[in-house]
């Protein structure tokens, strides 16, 4: 069912088939910015990716890899397929005409827009973010988050009297971080606490940051920290968790896209409008792939009747 309230927590962003002026700024002006943004460079793994995450927004440059038709037939399968009608979509173009652009806008749902690629990149960044905005892309969020609950290669330590102890972190983001300690740190660690050099491994990179305690509470036997970096923190540090945090982001979804069975279908062909006609006109389920199969089955069938009627005439 479509959704067109924003979502809390705002919108996964995906960009495909990006040109290079969108792919070497914007994305990454974006990401800068604090949005979750990503890129699909193959379009037939465009659908079954985005079928994983509800409510995204997808910009799509129809400029080459189909025909303007096959991309109208692209865009128009999303609507009726369940798994895809919440995914807002828009269009980049350089080249699409304005007749062209018309029949998209007027027979398309593209809350995202038709974007033009006809002006300054930052011009360009500049109209994108404030689709993004309307759409509640970020939601509440001020940033991103990255979950390490899974991984073991984010790792904390801090020094309390002359004792050492690790801790193991359960998010990220340029802001500060969630862990779970000892539970016998509670008489050291309290909400508003400062605490000196704490260090901090992410992978092969490591920094010394002072936090503030921005909550602590026991669970099931833990204790869950929540906390901050202070504002003295570096711009180097941020700037590198800021990247692991995005890194970390893409590559989980490279590992999404290995596991997910491709979309061959033929989007340039006419059995693709051949397929959306007959949904409008019957509201059938059609296989875009199968639209030619069937018929010839139900030829056959005839055939085989009309033969077995004249053999019981015999």
């Amino acid at each position: 069912m479509e959704n067109r309230e924003n979502p809390l927590l705002g919108r996964k962003v995906f960009f495909l088939n990006p040109p290079l002026s969108i792919e070497n700024y914007v994305i990454d002006s974006l990401k800068n910015e604090e949005y979750e943004v990503y890129k699909i460079t193959e379009l037939t793994y465009a659908k079954p990716l985005l079928r994983h995450f509800e409510n995204a927004i997808c910009f799509i440059f129809i400029d080459d890899v189909l025909t303007i038709d096959g991309w109208y037939n692209f865009i128009k399968s999303f609507e009726r397929d369940e798994s895809l009608k919440s995914i807002f979509l828009g269009i980049l173009s350089v080249k699409t005409k304005p007749k062209e652009q018309e029949r998209f806008l007027m027979n398309l749902k593209l809350p995202g827009g038709f974007v033009m690629l006809d002006k300054k990149i930052e011009e360009t960044k500049k109209q994108l973010e404030g689709i993004l905005r309307i759409n509640g892309a970020k939601g509440v969020r001020k940033c991103i988050r990255l979950d390490l609950k899974e991984r073991n290669d984010v790792n904390g330590y801090l020094t309390i009297g002359d004792q050492l102890f690790s801790f193991r972190l359960i998010d990220m983001s340029i802001m500060g971080f969630a862990a779970v300690l000892p539970l016998r740190l509670s008489k050291y660690i309290k909400k508003d606490t400062f605490i000196h050099n704490v260090s901090i491994t992410m992978g092969r990179f490591s920094f010394v940051s002072a936090i503030t305690v921005y909550a602590v509470k026991e669970n099931n036997g833990k204790l869950l920290l929540i906390a901050l970096f202070v504002d003295g923190t570096s711009r180097d540090i941020i700037k590198k968790i800021h990247n692991f945090v995005f890194n970390s982001l893409d590559n989980n979804i490279k590992d999404l896209i290995d596991n997910l069975p491709p979309d061959y279908t033929d989007y340039n062909s006419r059995l693709v409008e051949k397929a959306e006609e007959a949904l409008e006109n019957n509201d059938e389920v059609v296989e875009l792939e199968e639209v030619d199969a069937a018929s010839e089955e139900k030829t056959d069938e005839k055939e085989s009747a009309t033969e077995g009627k004249k053999t019981e005439t015999e």
